[in-house]
């Protein structure tokens, strides 16, 4: 393998849990962006949730959230023609989905673009309550899970990604072959364990959290 992997101390003052667009829109069946993987990963979110309540770490919720007027949209638009119909704060596809609803305490961050942190407060906010460990779980994988995860080692946070509390999606043929979800899902955990942070099981943390 060539490098030892990573397995970060956990520090239940300085650590805090990010659930990644758990939303309407990519949990169920009719959203306009359904992630059939999502289903999975609702009741290990739902346990972790509740072992980080019990233990007073922090819980902060991603959600992508745009004006829908396509003044906030851009470069997001051109990727997704509707995304400000689909994601637009007034449809209520952009909740959480209602097994994992937040609770008061817990904090929402709305993001235009995939990664939390880009034009957020979430980097304030984790600052102020003096966070350096993130455990992300959510959806999708390699996107916005990827790209938050990414953005936080940049900013020198260490990371946990759960691999059992993570949703990933297929990819059509688009002249490369198709990808499945399992595939992709593989590839995005081998990458953030060799090059990002650790890479675990939901149990796994929950002891650790517990412990």
């Amino acid at each position: 393998m060539g490098k030892p992997l990573i397995t970060w101390p956990i520090d239940r003052c300085r650590t805090a849990i990010v659930v990644v667009d758990m939303q309407k829109v990519f949990c169920e069946p009719d959203g306009a962006l359904y992630v059939p993987a999502t289903a999975a990963i609702v009741p290990p979110i739902a346990a972790l949730l509740e072992c980080a309540r019990a233990v007073a770490v922090p819980i902060i919720y991603l959600r992508h959230v745009v004006r829908g007027d396509g003044s906030d949209t851009g470069r997001m638009r051109d990727l997704y023609p509707n995304v400000d119909r689909i994601l637009a704060r007034s449809d209520p596809g952009i909740q959480v989905i209602d097994a994992l609803s937040p609770r008061p305490g817990d904090v929402v961050v709305d993001k235009l673009f995939y990664s939390g942190f880009h034009n957020t407060d979430l980097d304030t906010v984790l600052r102020a309550r003096d966070i350096d460990t993130l455990v992300v779980c959510g959806t999708v994988t390699n996107v916005c899970c990827d790209t938050t995860i990414r953005d936080a080692v940049h900013r020198e946070y260490k990371v946990i990604a759960l691999s059992d509390a993570s949703a990933a999606m297929d990819y059509p043929n688009l002249g490369w072959g198709a990808v499945s979800a399992a595939d992709v899902q593989r590839v995005a955990l081998t990458t953030f364990a060799y090059e990002f942070g650790e890479v675990t099981t939901t149990e796994n943390l929950m002891a650790r959290l517990a412990g």
